[in-house]
């Protein structure tokens, strides 16, 4: 089955292009499920047994998460006991575009064979596969394509003794797929419930060994991804200096220190410090006052918010360290203070 859409662009010339979108749906995607005998599949992933211990959920049934429960709660998808998985193409496009390490994380579970993880291509399927209504997000059209979805899987496998129940950590949609005639379940009440004993669930789940593990594991990933998101700042700012030279901007003193002054640059968003100690130099007059605070250099006063204008270049003394470099042009200290540095233009015009 093919389905269309055109629409009409204007172009920067002014002429008008006529486009064709082209979406191509089938009914040979199978259910993945060993119990389905519709479904002329050649190897099924989805397990005929498939029962995790839970008084919410007592009866066997497949789990089907939505996009944000898959971000959420990764780790608890990745424990070996989780096993009998629908990830909708949906969910796996939606995780992608969102997070590319939770998404690799992801695809890791689909390749193990162990944990029965299926992905359904619902996009392509004729009676899963949904338009976007006039004035509906594309968030509400993919929870509402996650229903349809689940409704197609509860329909198709009603009469095999299997549920699918829908995982989900939005109100809103637990209370949709409700209506629905679907059995949602909000994954934050579970995890309450098992935590008050009002649940049950494998006892691994609740060892306090491995919940220590994997605490120290999520805190481990978190610190690893501070280092990373600082380091990727720190380098696109360089990056970022590096095609520019020597600058010349204002800026505001945000803080005092013994030695030296930390300046905001409003224009960039970017802090930095002056240093007034310098090892090939001999070290001007210093006086700190901690309670003001405030720095005395050379008899002129440094307080917090004054106004200074500074350069800001790229130290590239060490490829492997580089570093951006304040140096204070005014107000104007002898022996502290630097010439302001050229504009790049006015200086290559001098070179000729």
């Amino acid at each position: 089955m093919l389905k269309s859409k055109t629409f009409v662009k204007k172009t920067r010339s002014g002429g008008i292009m006529k486009i064709v979108r082209e979406h191509y749906l089938r009914d040979d995607i199978w259910c993945g499920s060993e119990v389905c005998t519709e479904c002329k599949q050649e190897e099924s992933v989805l397990q005929k047994d498939a029962c995790i211990e839970s008084n919410l959920c007592s009866f066997p049934h497949y789990l089907l998460p939505d996009t944000n429960v898959v971000l959420s709660q990764i780790d608890i998808l990745e424990d070996p006991l989780i096993k009998n998985v629908i990830i909708l193409q949906t969910v796996l496009q939606e995780v992608r575009h969102r997070s590319a390490p939770i998404y690799k994380r992801l695809k890791d579970i689909l390749h193990d064979k162990e944990k029965h993880v299926y992905t359904f291509t619902n996009e392509h399927h004729r009676e899963t596969y949904i338009e976007r209504e006039q004035g509906e997000s594309a968030n509400d059209r993919n929870d509402r394509a996650i229903r349809i979805s689940t409704k197609w899987y509860s329909d198709h496998l009603n009469n095999k003794g299997l549920k699918v129940v829908l995982l989900t950590n939005d109100r809103g949609n637990k209370e949709k797929a409700e209506e629905a005639g679907l059995y949602s379940d909000i994954i934050v009440h579970r995890l309450l419930a098992v935590a008050i004993g009002a649940d049950s669930t494998y006892p691994d789940l609740m060892d306090k060994h491995k919940q220590s593990a994997l605490c120290n594991n999520l805190n481990y990933r978190h610190k690893m991804a501070q280092y990373a998101q600082r380091a990727s700042v720190a380098f696109h700012t360089q990056l970022f200096f590096k095609s520019r030279g020597i600058l010349n901007e204002e800026g505001f003193i945000l803080f005092v220190r013994k030695n030296a002054i930390i300046v905001l640059i409003p224009k960039f968003g970017l802090e930095g410090t002056v240093f007034f100690e310098n090892k090939d130099k001999p070290s001007p007059k210093l006086i700190f006052n901690e309670e003001a605070p405030s720095l005395t250099v050379e008899g002129h006063s440094f307080n917090m918010f004054d106004k200074v204008k500074v350069t800001i270049s790229l130290d590239a003394s060490n490829v492997q360290h580089q570093k951006i470099r304040m140096s204070l042009v005014e107000p104007v200290i002898s022996g502290v203070s630097v010439a302001p540095s050229e504009p790049e233009a006015k200086r290559a015009k001098l070179d000729r």
